[in-house]
């Protein structure tokens, strides 16, 4: 199994789903907030961590100001899923 989605990329989803939830609609300022405040990433890279987000099926973006917070298949919070991701690694 690889994975197809970035490490940092999955971090940032969890940190939307568990101060969001899943399919809620958020503005772009939200996110980029967070980008900013806990990943450091400059105002002029943050449009194209959203279409990457996008492409990998994490956001929708539903309206020129807003986007959907998509599931993902991986939840940083189950211990099982961060097992594979060990696993994956070949860490484990």
């Amino acid at each position: 199994m690889e994975l197809k989605i970035g490490l940092l990329y999955l971090g940032l989803h969890n940190q939307l789903v568990n101060k969001f939830g899943v399919n809620r609609i958020i503005t772009n300022k939200e996110l980029f907030c967070k980008l900013g405040k806990h990943y450091i990433i400059p105002k002029s890279l943050r449009y194209i961590v959203l279409k990457e987000m996008e492409e990998l099926k994490l956001v929708k973006k539903e309206t020129r100001d807003s986007i959907k917070i998509l599931e993902c298949s991986i939840d940083l919070n189950k211990e099982s899923d961060v097992n594979k991701l060990y696993r994956m690694a070949g860490l484990y």
